[in-house]
């Protein structure tokens, strides 16, 4: 086989793997986003937090009761998306403040470690995902690993607010 060969059939290897991936990826699974009853109530856990209090429940609570098959993989999956959603909403509220706040040379310090942390972000929850790509517990644990980090970051960004 010839060296354009392989390219050829590596290439079409890769989008086979890419449309397997999007065609079963949890983060397309659905596009949830977290009621505003559910939200407000993250809000106010959030405001009064201490660390290691546990804020996404109520929106994943919400989504749960709201899935027409709750508790299976796939709501399970669903419903976790869905407080990464709300983190998320957190995360890009904080991110615009600090940054806001920041002298220019922070600015552009900041706004280079939020690119690197997304990119770390995807590509640990991506291998997550690959571990157990056998299993259908990856889409559950790949939606937790997107809770985590991203919580994990909106701690790190309300302390360089706090400064």
């Amino acid at each position: 086989m010839s060296h354009s060969q392989k390219i050829k059939t590596g290439l079409s290897g890769l989008s086979i793997i890419a449309g397997a991936v999007a065609w079963i990826s949890p983060v397309q699974a659905q596009e949830n986003v977290p009621t505003p009853k559910a939200m407000a109530e993250f809000r106010v856990c959030l405001a009064k937090a201490k660390p290691g209090t546990e804020c996404g429940q109520p929106v994943y609570d919400a989504c749960q009761a709201a899935h027409d098959q709750p508790d299976t993989t796939l709501s399970i999956t669903e419903c976790t998306m869905t407080t990464h959603k709300a983190w998320d909403i957190i995360l890009n509220e904080r991110y615009r403040a600090v940054i806001a706040a920041s002298p220019p040379n922070l600015k552009l310090k900041l706004q280079k470690a939020q690119r690197a942390w997304i990119v770390s972000r995807d590509a640990d929850c991506a291998a997550v995902y690959e571990a157990y790509i056998d299993g259908t517990i990856r889409g559950p644990l790949y939606a937790g690993c997107m809770v985590e980090k991203t919580s994990e970051r909106v701690r790190w960004l309300k302390d360089m607010g706090e400064e």
